[in-house]
């Protein structure tokens, strides 16, 4: 299945490191925020194969490459994947950049409540990872999640990630409104091990 995600993302020309990168941010985030999220692997699943294709459509139209993410990934032939994977994959894509999930939009009321709820948290995730990628060099290789009144992303930074700091924050959007809380990010330069 992973191997037929990743071709897709080929065919469509997606940046494989990018993709890749913010596939393990979004891991990151999702495995040190499950005990307030409660998903499991099949989700963690998800939203891995979301990352992977969230860039799909940039070859297309860059402006509006989330809703051509959405389009191709529901008209592909994922081989592996059901029809209910396929349609969380890419809400999942689609809501990694601008507008929010809303009732307005078909594809996202198409979904059972539970697979609402499921899209809306992972694609908050994805936000933010893409974020944390915003320059594609990848920059932050490693991340540190406190979940308290006020959560905290601790980040370990691999260079001058300004930029990614700034995006993540402004992808935060999603994130605070399903976890009602507000998200603030930290830089913290990675230690160099001397051998």
């Amino acid at each position: 299945r992973r191997r037929n995600v990743i071709g897709l993302a080929r065919r469509c020309h997606a940046p494989e490191s990018h993709s890749l990168h913010v596939a393990d941010l979004a891991l990151q985030l999702f495995d040190q925020t499950k005990r307030e999220h409660h998903l499991g692997d099949q989700a963690r699943t998800w939203l891995e194969y979301a990352a992977i294709l969230h860039d799909v459509g940039y070859h297309i139209n860059p402006r509006q490459h989330h809703k051509h993410a959405y389009y191709l990934i529901k008209h592909s032939d994922l081989g592996g994947l059901t029809a209910e994977d396929i349609d969380v994959v890419a809400n999942i894509a689609r809501y990694h950049r601008r507008s929010l999930p809303t009732l307005k939009h078909e594809e996202f009321t198409s979904l059972p409540p539970r697979l609402q709820r499921t899209v809306k948290i992972l694609a908050s995730l994805l936000r933010i990872a893409d974020g944390l990628d915003r320059t594609h060099f990848s920059l932050i290789q490693r991340l540190q999640v406190k979940l308290g009144k006020l959560v905290t992303i601790d980040v370990q930074l691999t260079g001058d990630a300004e930029m990614e700091l700034w995006a993540a924050k402004s992808r935060a959007d999603l994130f605070e409104q399903v976890f009602r809380r507000r998200v603030q990010f930290t830089g913290v330069p990675m230690e160099i091990r001397k051998s």
